[in-house]
């Protein structure tokens, strides 16, 4: 496996990306999908252990997200307003 290192000695990409044919596909870390959201990364835990979104698990200690299904899974949630208003 390797890594691109920058001259400081720190990666400069965190996030795992993949090729597929092509295109890539970004796997975000649980506070990078907090961050996307908006949300805290304690929220995203929550939703891991009610099953709210899908994960990557990787290993037992590496989950990863894809945003658009992570989205997708969020919106089957949403509260839309049912009825007319006065």
């Amino acid at each position: 496996m390797s890594r691109s290192i920058e001259a400081g000695g720190a990666s400069q990409n965190k996030s795992a990306t993949i090729s597929n044919t092509g295109a890539q596909r970004v796997l975000l870390t649980k506070k990078e999908l907090a961050a996307a959201l908006n949300v805290s990364p304690r929220t995203v835990e929550n939703w891991i252990a009610e099953k709210r979104i899908p994960r990557l698990r990787l290993s037992a200690r590496l989950t990863r997200f894809s945003l658009p299904k992570v989205e997708a899974a969020l919106a089957r949630y949403e509260v839309r307003e049912v009825g007319g208003g006065r």
